[in-house]
């Protein structure tokens, strides 16, 4: 009897070896492939083909905004991060000296000139025009991602940093998917510069852990837990901080500037519900959200391009003139 119970027991922490060796794996491979730098278009967003089919917006965006970037006369730009990186980021300079500027910020593993038509917009309206590649992103260095949490405090640096050199008076924060979330974190920090005075966040998510889970449940069916916990730890150890941590939701309960939420209600990616609860939790009285009909992930410029447009433009005159 002992010899039997002895034998089911090295049975069952082998099994247990097997399986915690293969939970590792796993969260080894979810850190890898949603916050490491990669080399590859293998990321998160890869997994169904309605994800794919999304991306074909990002893709698009891409593709028109090199192509007018490529016009643009372009002084390089670059700073050095409180973790020792070299961050890279384009400046173009408006004609009309307005002392406004548009802070332009990419989505996740994108890179600055997907903004290109972001930048052409706000360049009609007398904005100069800065468009930084996060850390991990383009040409800026970085072997880690952090979903706009450790890119909230690079951009307070670019922010402060354009201010003295440019002398810069009004400034809008306009964001796409990780972009939108990165500048929601901005706008809750409280040494935020008082020249910015209006936040655009396109496609946001309320924070890293829910985006992450939607994610995995959503488009890939597999579940959240204890994969999504194993992978933040993780990143706590390799990055500095953790999925929970990284919300956008608990940055916009504090003062911040005018809020505009944009979503599209057919957004597989990031879905639409996040916006409405972003917006639900914005301390700030000053605030609006447009839900576009049909769009998918920041599509609402392609579906409804004269609305979107009049949306932005009808919130930023408000408080920037």
């Amino acid at each position: 009897m002992k010899k039997k119970t002895k034998r089911m027991l090295w049975s069952i922490g082998g099994v247990s070896v097997v399986l915690g060796g293969t939970l590792v794996a796993a969260s080894y491979y979810l850190f890898t492939m949603a916050i490491a730098r990669s080399t590859s278009n293998v990321d998160l967003y890869a997994g169904e083909e309605e994800a794919k089919e999304e991306l074909e917006n990002i893709a698009e965006l891409m593709k028109r905004g090199e192509q007018w970037l490529a016009t643009k006369e372009v002084e390089r730009i670059e700073q050095q991060t409180y973790d020792g990186l070299t961050l890279y980021g384009r400046y173009i300079t408006n004609e009309e000296q307005t002392g406004k500027l548009a802070l332009l910020l990419h989505g996740y593993r994108g890179g600055s000139s997907e903004m290109g038509l972001a930048g052409e917009l706000y360049e009609e309206e007398g904005f100069d025009l800065f468009l930084p590649d996060a850390r991990a992103h383009g040409e800026s260095e970085g072997d880690y991602i952090g979903f706009g949490w450790l890119e909230r405090q690079d951009q307070l640096n670019w922010l402060n940093k354009l201010i003295d050199e440019k002398g810069l008076k009004q400034i809008v924060i306009h964001g796409e998917s990780m972009g939108a979330s990165t500048a929601l974190m901005v706008a809750g920090e409280v040494d935020l510069p008082k020249e910015v005075k209006v936040i655009i966040a396109d496609s946001p998510y309320t924070a890293v852990d829910e985006e992450l889970s939607h994610q995995m449940q959503n488009l890939f069916q597999i579940p959240s837990f204890p994969l999504l916990q194993m992978g933040s730890a993780l990143t706590k150890l390799a990055a500095g901080y953790t999925f929970g941590e990284a919300s956008a939701l608990v940055q916009v309960k504090n003062e911040t500037p005018p809020l505009l939420f944009i979503h599209g209600s057919a957004d597989d990616l990031v879905p639409t519900y996040m916006s409405r609860e972003l917006y639900d939790a914005a301390a700030t009285k000053e605030k609006d959200l447009w839900i576009a009909d049909g769009a998918e992930h920041v599509g609402a410029k392609f579906t409804e391009p004269a609305v979107y447009y009049k949306q932005i433009w009808s919130f930023v005159n408000r408080y920037i003139k």
